[in-house]
């Protein structure tokens, strides 16, 4: 996790990674059949018949102490102690004796093991955003081509005359048309982000099927997951951090304000970090007490570290600051910081947090790449300039 500040406000990006516990309930049960199974069997076998007389004879036979040590020691028992001079207790010897740990073993074998893909994901991702650029820049083109709309003498679209003060739907358009690309840009995401977080309230499980969990091998989560996330205060911080840097990134020279460009890269970003999290469970953690793959993961810091890394590449000695600490760096020097933080906490984890590295770590690496790379002009004006062709034929 990464805090910092552009100007004086105060940031935090994070992912956030929970328990798939659905995905264990199987193998929870299979096991809780399997020792009552033998419990049950233990207890046939070491149960023999006796008699009324042989028991009261054995009881009288001991000192009444080893009686009550007895009852003391066992305290399971399939009959309760009944009041009298002769209590009768019958211990459950399977449960005293336990189960061995040569048993114990061999269930663990038996547990069927999750075969986890990795082939397909990859090709998914690529193509999906290969795809993401291919469609958003069809669409630049077709708006570049359009007649320009004509202005009024004061600068602004021709509207018609108002009459009376304006009503609250007429007040939501004007300010939304008062704002710059990139801005409708934000709040369009921020809008998809509280959509589905709200969906967690009122259709739980539709939302929980959004969430990556690499065991059920399902792909279009690897998308789905960078528009989830696991409370109100992970919600806030990520949102919080993609209204502060979407701006000044769109209006970087990399994008030059184009909302399709950088719309592109961010769910691009989103896609690809989403893979290099469910890549990183081949990376085998000892700190982690349940494997990586029965870990869901979802949020939007992926596409977010994306944007940060462009951000440091298009404004390398703008000041970031830590929260809580009234100093600032620069950003080219705080970028290796934290990427150093994820691709340790990728390849070796951290006891204290369980944060989505990988995600982190390539989002924030895909961002240094495309913008080291001049992906706008070997990527996204190609492919702009291929579909005007393609439209003016």
């Amino acid at each position: 996790m990464s805090m910092f500040s552009v100007g004086g406000a105060h940031l935090r990006c994070f992912s956030s990674r929970t328990f798939g516990i659905a995905a264990l309930r199987p193998t929870l049960h299979q096991l809780r059949g399997q020792f009552q199974a033998r419990g049950q069997h233990n207890n046939s076998q070491n149960r023999s018949p006796i008699s009324p007389r042989q028991q009261l004879s054995r009881h009288t036979q001991r000192p009444q102490r080893e009686i009550v040590e007895e009852d003391l020691r066992s305290p399971l028992s399939d009959e309760k102690s009944s009041p009298g001079p002769y209590p009768i207790p019958k211990p459950r010897q399977g449960l005293r004796q336990g189960v061995d740990n040569s048993n114990v073993d061999e269930l663990l074998k038996k547990i069927p093991k999750v075969k986890v893909r990795y082939l397909r994901p990859a090709i998914w991702a690529v193509v999906v955003s290969s795809s993401i650029y291919v469609g958003l820049a069809y669409l630049e083109a077709k708006e570049e081509l359009k007649p320009k709309t004509k202005l009024n003498p004061s600068g602004g679209w021709l509207q018609a005359p108002q009459r009376g003060p304006p009503t609250p739907t007429e007040t939501a358009i004007n300010f939304w048309n008062s704002l710059n690309s990139i801005s409708k840009l934000s709040y369009g995401i921020i809008a998809a982000n509280s959509a589905v977080h709200l969906s967690s309230l009122v259709v739980p499980r539709f939302w929980d099927t959004l969430w990556h969990l690499p065991a059920r091998n399902v792909n279009y989560t690897q998308f789905s997951s960078m528009f989830v996330h696991s409370g109100v205060f992970h919600f806030g911080v990520n949102m919080y951090f993609l209204n502060n840097f979407m701006t000044p990134v769109g209006y970087s020279r990399l994008f030059e304000g184009s909302p399709y460009h950088t719309l592109s890269f961010f769910l691009s970003a989103g896609v690809l970090s989403g893979f290099a999290q469910h890549w990183s469970t081949l990376i085998p953690i000892q700190k982690r007490a349940i494997p990586e793959i029965f870990i869901r993961c979802g949020g939007a810091s992926g596409a977010l570290f994306g944007v940060l890394g462009v951000f440091c590449m298009q404004y390398p000695h703008a000041g970031l600051g830590i929260l809580f600490i009234p100093i600032h760096f620069d950003a080219q020097s705080v970028l290796p910081a934290i990427m150093l933080f994820d691709f340790i906490g990728m390849v070796r984890g951290y006891s204290f947090v369980n944060f989505g590295h990988a995600a982190h770590f390539s989002g924030a690496l895909l961002g240094v790449a495309y913008s080291y790379f001049d992906g706008k002009t070997n990527i996204w004006k190609p492919l702009v300039g291929f579909w005007k062709r393609r439209l003016q034929q």
